[in-house]
């Protein structure tokens, strides 16, 4: 073990008025206000001669590209590998286009080239402020989300199962300063920020952003919220107000406070940073006859769209399915079979009890309840939305029920379906790599 230095940094990063949102379909224009402002901040930590950054981010997600070249600047402006630096995006569902869904928005370039310059600010910034620090870990419970996975006599649609797994449990890193100052709160939990629904076109961070500006106003550090494995998960309200975030946030904030005040933090950290790029199997495409009826039902579906005079959310909607499928056409028509997706999981020890690891896309709470009931540190914070997003990852088990997330999310996201078969690629994976690293 090895003396621990930290630094954390907080920049804004709130687009400007007119960008598009993403996260729902079918909004009528580009955001119209700031409801409150989104936020990118910075972990930087180093000990024994390594450097390791933690990123959270207010946005849906980020696509690869923007992960890349942020981490090719902090490595070169802050000297953290790349391989040691994380991202995590808290999902809001109220923030710009900043991960590519088709029909969901339009990345704005200009936007994106300031948000890169600005994330990797922030983390020059942080490792600038490298001072002897202590570190801790605790964990709570809060319940604020509910499975969202209903199952109807025929289908499954998005809704409430009362009976289906979620994670209760809050997650929580607190870095103190040599005399036992709070510098910053990391803390992560397993909840969709969708309180606020498609009809809102203000930019916000959801229930995320009242639970850090709680953390943050009664500990007087920087708090950071990183997403947890919330893909079957939504909040007990959806579509609902500004007053039902703030309520649902200030639940997650005062819990998580409480697990604050309760760590024990101590001077001595050991660092190591695993990273692996999976290949997962994706479902081959259908016939060309049938990859054909698809891109005539959906040209046919946008003309009648756009006769009946449908905004421009639901024009871009489908837009970006008739996209799809055209592309489905495409790889039909090549006769391209056992593709696979790339698949990032990443790992950060911070001590010999104690890690993180982070996975690419919208991954279904019981992943994470399966690594960390085996993981080999007995704390261990599972998160979804690192590094990117390939859409969802849904378990073997959810496929032959079917529903949005298995039958429809992939088509924004990409092209073809996870095979169900990636269920126990990604758990042996995942658990793999923490073996590894734990040694």
């Amino acid at each position: 073990m090895a003396k621990l230095r930290a630094g954390v940094s907080s920049v804004n990063i709130t687009p400007p008025i007119g960008i598009d949102l993403t996260g729902f379909a079918g909004r009528p224009s580009p955001a119209v206000g700031v409801h409150d402002d989104l936020h990118a901040k910075c972990l930087a930590l180093e000990a024994d001669g390594v450097r390791v950054g933690i990123v959270t981010v207010d946005l849906l997600g980020l696509d690869r590209d923007i992960v890349e070249r942020v981490r090719e600047g902090a490595e070169r402006e802050a000297g953290v590998p790349r391989s040691n630096l994380m991202l995590n995006a808290s999902h809001t569902h109220s923030g710009p286009a900043t991960i590519s869904l088709k029909g969901l928005g339009e990345r704005d370039e200009l936007y994106v080239e300031e948000l890169v310059r600005k994330l990797i600010g922030a983390v020059k910034m942080a490792f600038d402020r490298l001072r002897p620090a202590r570190i801790g870990f605790g964990r709570g419970e809060a319940r604020i989300g509910v499975n969202r996975r209903q199952r109807l006599r025929d289908r499954t649609v998005i809704g409430r199962n009362p009976e289906g797994p979620v994670d209760t449990t809050i997650y929580l890193i607190r870095v103190d300063d040599d005399k036992g100052k709070p510098m910053a709160i990391l803390f992560s939990h397993a909840v969709h920020p969708v309180v606020l629904g498609a009809k809102n076109l203000l930019f916000s961070a959801d229930y995320p952003g009242y639970a850090v500006r709680l953390v943050e106003s009664v500990e007087g550090c920087v708090a950071m919220f990183a997403q947890g494995c919330c893909g079957d998960v939504n909040p007990e309200v959806v579509g609902g107000t500004f007053e039902d975030a703030r309520r649902i946030g200030t639940i997650l904030g005062a819990h998580a406070i409480g697990v604050a005040e309760a760590v024990r933090t101590s001077e001595e950290a050991e660092l190591r940073c695993e990273r692996e790029v999976l290949k997962l199997p994706l479902q081959d495409p259908p016939s060309p006859e049938e990859a054909g009826r698809l891109v005539e039902r959906y040209k046919r579906e946008l003309r009648e769209a756009i006769e009946r005079g449908e905004n421009r959310g639901q024009i871009m909607v489908r837009e970006g399915m008739v996209r799809w499928a055209e592309e489905v056409k495409r790889l039909a028509e090549e006769g391209v079979k056992g593709l696979t997706c790339d698949f990032e999981i990443q790992a950060i020890q911070l001590s010999e009890e104690a890690a993180i690891i982070g996975m690419a896309g919208e991954v279904f709470v019981d992943y994470q309840l399966h690594i960390r009931s085996r993981s080999p540190y007995p704390f261990t914070m599972v998160l979804g939305y690192t590094n990117g997003c390939i859409g969802y990852v849904p378990t073997e088990g959810a496929y032959p029920e079917g529903g949005y997330e298995v039958e429809v999310a992939y088509k924004y996201y990409g092209t073809l379906m996870l095979r169900p078969e990636s269920d126990r690629i990604i758990r042996e994976g995942a658990l793999s790599l923490l073996r590894g690293m734990r040694g």
